[in-house]
């Protein structure tokens, strides 16, 4: 018996061992290149990506379940959606501080929202989706995201569905809306979503598919509306630089400042 435990041990430490060099590595591994990155490689900044101030004419509101596509009233007694709007209005959160600076302009006014408002004929698993004119594409390596929303005090909670650069997609969960007033949301994005590879370009960017707002099954049945101002995701924007990286852009033949143009090989 004293045998027996003499190789077990040792086959069990083995293997813990495994275990935990392996859950020892990093989410985001940098590529080591001849020229090591400065402090920037650390550098984890807030971003406004949406602030709701530009042309919102291409957002579009859905829902579960669908509303009546027709115009004949006795068909529209039956609609299980009574209304369903989507519009861009005056107005933002008291205690949101504009941006002073911000590379492309967003996030520096607080001067309108977009607003929803929504109203199902029965109670039930009803759901809502708001869907920007074309997936946003999230900046770096994500590591959270954060809304400001203006409740009412209605039971419905809120998500964001993100794709990944593999095509699959993540639901962001923020949590409740049944409170009243304006509060920014925050989620984490977890670090098993994939953000990254270790080859060059390293990063590899999150998009954001959709908002959701699902209704608890025991909400009355009664009009809702919900205001939204100012997304930002919180992330980690540095890539390698190393010398020549450029070049396969001078290769396909891109306009390059930092690069001459390549010859093909053998050309005078």
């Amino acid at each position: 018996m004293k045998n027996v435990y003499k190789v077990v041990i040792p086959v069990f430490a083995l293997v813990c061992v495994g275990v935990v060099a392996f859950s020892g590595r990093t989410a985001y591994s940098k590529i080591v290149t001849n020229v090591p990155p400065d402090i920037s490689a650390d550098d984890v900044k807030a971003v406004v990506v949406e602030d709701f101030e530009g042309d919102l004419s291409g957002w579009k509101i859905e829902s579960t379940p669908k509303r009546f596509n027709t115009t004949d009233e006795s068909k529209k007694k039956k609609d299980p959606v009574i209304s369903l709007d989507l519009k861009q209005v005056p107005g933002a959160p008291a205690d949101l501080i504009p941006e002073r600076w911000s590379a492309d302009g967003k996030g520096t006014k607080k001067e309108k929202c977009l607003g929803i408002h929504f109203q199902f004929r029965y109670p039930g698993y009803n759901t809502v989706y708001v869907v920007p004119k074309e997936p946003i594409r999230f900046p770096g390596r994500v590591k959270g995201l954060s809304i400001w929303v203006q409740g009412r005090g209605k039971n419905y909670e809120m998500d964001a569905w993100i794709k990944d650069y593999q095509g699959n997609v993540h639901i962001i969960k923020f949590g409740s809306l049944n409170f009243v007033g304006w509060r920014p949301l925050k989620a984490k994005v977890p670090d098993f979503i994939p953000q990254s590879i270790d080859s060059y370009p390293q990063t590899k960017t999150l998009v954001l598919e959709k908002f959701v707002i699902r209704a608890d099954p025991r909400e009355i049945a009664e009009e809702a509306y919900f205001f939204f101002d100012q997304l930002k995701v919180l992330t980690e924007s540095f890539e390698v630089n190393f010398d020549g990286q450029d070049l396969d852009k001078a290769f396909k033949g891109e306009s390059n400042q930092n690069q001459n143009t390549a010859q093909p090989a053998g050309a005078k």
